[in-house]
C-alpha cells in the first residue's frame, strides 16, 4: 500500500512539473521592449502614452511624455465661482519610473518609484482699456513622486495589462490673474494605473 501511495505522490509531482513548464513556456520569453497607455489618468485629464525597457536583472525603466487638459474630476468634487473667462489649454506631462520584479523579469508583481509632472493651463482673457481682447496664461503645476506596486498580467505572447497603486507627496505651485505671485503648496497623493500594453 505505501508503494501505491509512493507511485501516486511521484505522479502527481510529475504531473505538476509537467503543468508548470508548460504554463513557463506559454509565458512571454522575457518581451525588453512595452509600449502602453494609461487609461486610469484620464480622469484627471492626462493622456500620456508609456515606453518601458526591460533590463536582465529584473530592473526597468520607463518614460512618459504626453499632455493634459482639464482635471475633470477635480471640477466633478468641487463646485467653481470662477466666471467663464478661462480658455482650457494644453499643458505638459511627463512621467519618469524605475521597477524592479522579484519574481520574473518584466512579469506579475513589480515596485516602482516613479516622477510625475503635470502642468494644468487656462487662458484668462479680458477686453483692454483700448477694447482689444487680452489673453493671459494661468497654470497649476504639480510634481509628484511617489511609490508603488504594481502586477503585469499577459493575455498572451504579447499583449498585457499593467494594474498599480501608488502613494506619494505633491507639491503644487499656482498662477491666476488676480494673484501677485505664484501659490505654493502640497498634498498627500494616491494613485491608481491601468495601462493597456503591448510587449516586443
Amino acid at each position: 500500500m505505501s508503494a501505491m501511495r509512493f507511485f501516486i505522490f511521484l505522479m502527481m509531482v510529475s504531473f505538476g512539473l509537467f503543468s508548470s513548464q508548460k504554463v513557463q513556456a506559454q509565458k512571454p520569453n522575457h518581451k525588453r521592449h512595452i509600449i502602453k497607455f494609461d487609461l486610469a489618468p484620464i480622469f484627471v485629464g492626462e493622456f500620456m502614452p508609456y515606453y518601458e525597457y526591460v533590463f536582465k536583472k529584473k530592473i526597468s525603466a520607463e518614460i512618459g511624455l504626453g499632455f493634459v487638459t482639464d482635471n475633470y474630476l477635480m471640477n466633478f468634487v468641487q463646485e467653481s465661482n470662477i466666471a467663464q473667462t478661462r480658455i482650457q489649454k494644453m499643458g505638459p506631462a511627463f512621467s519618469l519610473a524605475a521597477r524592479y520584479y522579484p519574481y520574473i523579469v518584466g512579469d506579475l508583481i513589480y515596485c516602482t518609484a516613479a516622477l510625475k509632472f503635470r502642468r494644468y493651463r487656462e487662458a484668462y482673457q479680458q477686453f483692454s482699456t483700448s477694447g482689444e481682447l487680452e489673453e493671459n496664461i494661468e497654470y497649476n503645476q504639480r510634481i509628484i513622486p511617489r511609490l508603488g506596486l504594481g502586477y503585469h498580467r499577459f493575455f498572451d505572447q504579447h499583449f498585457l495589462i499593467d494594474l498599480s497603486v501608488n502613494i506619494g507627496l505633491g507639491f503644487e505651485k499656482e498662477f491666476k490673474q488676480m494673484m501677485a505671485k505664484p501659490t505654493s503648496n502640497y498634498f498627500l497623493h494616491f494613485g491608481i494605473g491601468c495601462k493597456l500594453a503591448y510587449a516586443f
